[in-house]
């Protein structure tokens, strides 16, 4: 029987050994594989996969927001009012939810890295394609399918990243994750502001594809989590990937003449990898996660269902006070910037406080600095309890971003994480239809206060139910 291959490039891609050739299975198991990746620093390899997995959350707040702004301009172009704005927007918001709950079973099955190459290609495809339409229902039934795919890749992302980051910066570096969220939010109305004006509302749409097909090319070097190939059998393949990724780390410390962790030894030859218990998306809702799966299905549901109500609905709401369309895209950039301390400081909050308390913290805040929000009339307290609100929806963003794939064992890691994002996603469908309706006939504070039964719901349920994750593995908290 031959001997394990030494080299990564020796190793077939596929996991299946060539014709004739036999290779001996090796022991490892998950805690080692988590033992390996915890030893290492953080490197310019987790900044590499950091920003190239990343960037697709940068594309999924920059289409979401910018498709606030054209809609907002489309109104009266188009005739249609905040009802409709709202129906379209939950339209997108029900692909939203389509693509997050699918694809979290496609990414379990069939690979994090091939799921998350995929929809970023049938995202690039479908979002530009909406400014070529010439009627309201085209542009949402494309919309529907932009967002099935933005929802399938969102969902996927998070735990891929998890699941390759040592344990005790995992909430630092999910916070600079969440940070593209920011960047996506802070930046899409700069690009309204320039684009939609100068050049129309199509001009703003075609031009996120060339920016989505490079990222596209440069995730194409990304490594394959070797939690979810050993899971899948694939024992030499997780191997040459965590050596590969030793190796990446060690020539980075070398170059900057700090001294490398010493090598891992070579996995003793074993007839059988580690023998594990094979969960299945009905674990989910058994005994054992009941309770956890349903905290986090109720969380996702008020953090989501909140975010992109007042995220949609921002340009819209200022307009409705009085402003020109100009100055509330003005004013929105000053109210969407607050997300980005509120990501970033937010991953350091997550590893000092945990996940647990930040979220009810985070669902608390969102909900007072709504309710001022709803009640402000000028412009200063407008942008001062928006901008609050919107670093406490980041705030929460990270949290629940970190705490879900932590509770869930790497066969239904990204299954759990893609039927909660979908309950979010249900969460913003029920409230925009309640914002778009109710904001006419009751005012913009009487949705606020309806959000806020949700969110203070939400953060009794977290305060009671939810367990401590902190400094633990993703195999410790999930078990």
């Amino acid at each position: 029987m031959t001997t394990v291959p030494s080299s990564p490039s020796q190793i077939p891609a596929s996991g299946s050994p060539p014709a004739g050739h036999i290779a001996q299975a090796v022991a490892l198991t998950q805690p080692q594989i988590a033992a390996r990746l915890d030893r290492l620093p953080v490197s310019r390899f987790h900044v590499v996969v950091l920003v190239v997995a990343a960037l697709s959350l940068f594309f999924d707040t920059l289409d979401t927001v910018i498709t606030g702004f054209v809609l907002a301009t489309l109104s009266p172009l188009w005739g249609f009012g905040t009802a409709t704005i709202g129906v379209i927007s939950a339209i997108g918001l029900a692909g939203y939810l389509v693509g997050s709950a699918v694809a979290g079973f496609a990414a379990d099955h069939y690979g994090r890295k091939r799921m998350i190459m995929l929809t970023l290609v049938m995202y690039s495809l479908f979002s530009a394609s909406r400014g070529l339409v010439g009627d309201v229902w085209s542009f949402a039934a494309l919309n529907f399918f932009t967002w099935l795919f933005v929802g399938a890749e969102s969902s996927i992302v998070p735990p891929y990243l998890a699941e390759l980051w040592p344990t005790r910066v995992r909430g630092k570096l999910g916070g600079w994750m969440m940070g593209f969220f920011a960047l996506g939010i802070a930046f899409s109305p700069i690009w309204a502001l320039n684009i939609i004006p100068n050049l129309g509302w199509r001009a703003a749409l075609f031009l996120t594809l060339p920016f989505a097909i490079v990222v596209g090319l440069m995730r194409s070097g990304l490594p394959e989590s070797p939690r979810w190939l050993l899971r899948k059998g694939r024992v030499e393949e997780a191997e040459a990937v965590l050596r590969s990724i030793e190796r990446r780390v060690g020539r980075t410390l070398a170059g900057a003449g700090i001294q490398a962790p010493a090598p891992a030894p070579a996995p003793a030859p074993a007839a059988l990898a580690e023998p594990a218990r094979a969960y299945t998306a009905r674990d989910l809702l058994s005994p054992r996660y009941r309770k956890l799966t349903l905290m986090m299905w109720l969380a996702w549901f008020a953090e989501y269902g909140v975010l992109y109500t007042f995220m949609t609905f921002v340009p819209t709401l200022l307009a409705m006070e009085g402003f020109t369309i100009v100055k509330s895209f003005q004013f929105s950039i000053a109210i969407y910037a607050a997300v980005i301390p509120g990501y970033v400081v937010g991953g350091y909050v997550v590893d000092w406080l945990d996940r647990k308390p930040t979220t009810v913290i985070a669902f608390i805040g969102t909900a007072v600095f709504g309710t001022l929000f709803g009640l402000a009339t000028t412009s200063t307290a407008l942008m001062t309890f928006g901008g609050l609100m919107a670093f406490c929806l980041a705030l929460g963003s990270t949290a629940i971003y970190n705490y879900t794939p932590e509770l869930y064992p790497t066969e239904i890691r990204a299954t759990g994480m893609g039927l909660a994002s979908a309950w979010g996603r249900a969460g913003a469908i029920i409230l925009l239809l309640v914002f778009g309706v109710f904001s006419v006939l009751k005012g913009k504070l009487f949705v606020f206060v309806v959000s806020d039964v949700v969110l203070l719901a939400a953060a009794v349920v977290v305060a009671i139910i939810g367990p401590s994750t902190k400094g633990r593995s993703l195999e410790d908290s999930s078990s």
